[in-house]
């Protein structure tokens, strides 16, 4: 049973895009099209570890731009795999896993009726669309939460440190109610900004909600985050010195010291939020 929900596509687009070793190459060579690397093995033998039978949900999407249930994805990636072995001994000649997916789907267990192939170029788009948010071009709540995920997964495996630093706009109502609307988006967007060229490579900075932002660092102790924290505290601070006069707090958590469960890491962070905000704003505090 295919699942039509939109929603869920974008989910699974999302997911598919922040996972780098998703492309045709690496899935020809699951299918034996090409010849897999030992590093490509060990890759594809982790993500088993880590999803588990997730991943022919998002195999299968990637090659027909349909989602299937968790509970029939093994098996009828399995079923392609037969069918593949079965058409390219008919034929005399190896039939890409592309082709050997669709033929199978369509013709045999007849769950597609418009069979189509999706290029990466066009799933990179459409991930990117649905992964961020329109105003502040910063990643959204949803693809920051997958992130967490995945840091709690490599913690879990490698027990790596990551910390979650959450911040919001100090008196952002009064921005509003004085200036308009408008003058608050512009703010927002100007914030996006200060945000996406403060970050460190391996950071996801996103807008959580409204006024309110996170910022995830992987490999990063929970020291190390206070002081990266209260850096972009004091750039917010100064680029607008010479516009509205602008604040955030911030509060931190990190994994393992305060939490190493995906709601209480992000609670913790919220706590230590709420502490800055009592304490006077304009401040850090660690949770």
């Amino acid at each position: 049973m295919a699942i039509k929900s939109e929603k869920d596509i974008s989910g699974q687009l999302v997911e598919i895009v922040t996972n780098k070793f998703f492309t045709s190459d690496f899935i020809s060579g699951i299918a034996g099209d090409i010849p897999l690397s030992d590093e490509d093995k060990k890759t594809y033998n982790n993500l088993l570890d880590e999803i588990g039978d997730d991943l022919y949900v998002k195999i299968l999407f990637y090659i027909t731009h349909q989602l299937f249930l968790k509970a029939d994805s093994k098996k009828l990636w399995e079923e392609i795999l037969l069918h593949k072995y079965y058409l390219s001994k008919k034929l005399d000649r190896n039939i890409e896993i592309t082709v050997a997916t669709l033929d199978y789907l369509t013709n045999i267990k007849c769950k597609i009726e418009n069979p189509k192939l999706i290029g990466e170029a066009f799933i990179g788009r459409m991930a990117e669309l649905s992964s961020s948010d329109g105003l502040t071009r910063l990643y959204n709540r949803a693809f920051l939460l997958i992130k967490i995920k995945e840091e709690l997964n490599r913690y879990k495996r490698y027990k790596t440190t990551f910390s979650l630093a959450i911040l919001d706009i100090d008196d952002f109502k009064n921005v509003n109610d004085r200036y308009g609307h408008q003058k608050g988006d512009d703010v927002l967007r100007k914030l996006g900004a200060v945000f996406n060229s403060s970050r460190r490579d391996l950071d996801t900075c996103a807008r959580y909600g409204g006024e309110e932002f996170a910022i995830l660092l992987p490999h990063t102790n929970r020291n190390a985050a206070g002081t990266i924290s209260e850096r972009l505290r004091k750039k917010v601070e100064d680029c607008f010195q010479n516009d509205i006069k602008i604040t955030i707090s911030l509060g931190v958590s990190n994994c393992p010291e305060s939490s190493t469960d995906l709601e209480d890491i992000i609670k913790k962070a919220d706590k230590a939020l709420y502490a800055s905000k009592k304490g006077g704003k304009n401040m850090t505090t660690l949770g």
